[in-house]
């Protein structure tokens, strides 16, 4: 269900961005071509790969982190395509100031990604030890009852 859902969003979504077109006056209005189709099948292709790799169906080994990278990736080009076309329309300075505040947008999202990567390993460390702990001390533990019976 979600992987159906998800593949139809993304090729209604896909689809209607391309079909926009802009006319002389500067608006935009939809306009049924060619490639609105092919970028409905781009949307629907691209997702249903990104689940595939990522969620196997029953019987298949486990995502591994190749297929995940692969899968996010078919997911990510197309969408990268799409956020990126409003900028076309700019021009000049007005490009360039978009540009800068998205990069700084971009650096501080990866960032704060980066941080949050960063503090779910040291938690995942911290665990770990933790655990490694407990397991040596239950040893200790029954190896003091066995000896207290004997």
């Amino acid at each position: 269900m979600i992987i159906v859902s998800t593949a139809l969003s993304l090729m209604a979504a896909y689809g209607w961005l391309a079909g926009f077109a802009r006319q002389p006056g500067g608006d935009f209005s939809f306009q049924w071509r060619w490639n609105t189709l092919l970028w409905a099948f781009i949307g629907f292709g691209s997702n249903a790969y990104f689940w595939r790799k990522v969620w196997p169906m029953a019987g298949r080994t486990a995502a591994t982190r190749k297929d995940i990278i692969k899968g996010s990736a078919a997911l990510l080009l197309p969408s990268l395509w799409w956020i990126t076309f409003p900028l076309r329309f700019l021009s000049g300075q007005h490009f360039w100031d978009v540009v800068i505040g998205l990069a700084a947008a971009a650096t501080v999202l990866t960032f704060g990604a980066w941080m949050v990567i960063r503090l779910i390993k040291a938690f995942e460390r911290s665990d770990l030890e933790d655990l490694k702990a407990l397991d040596s001390a239950d040893a200790e533990l029954a190896g003091k009852e066995s000896s207290s019976k004997k």
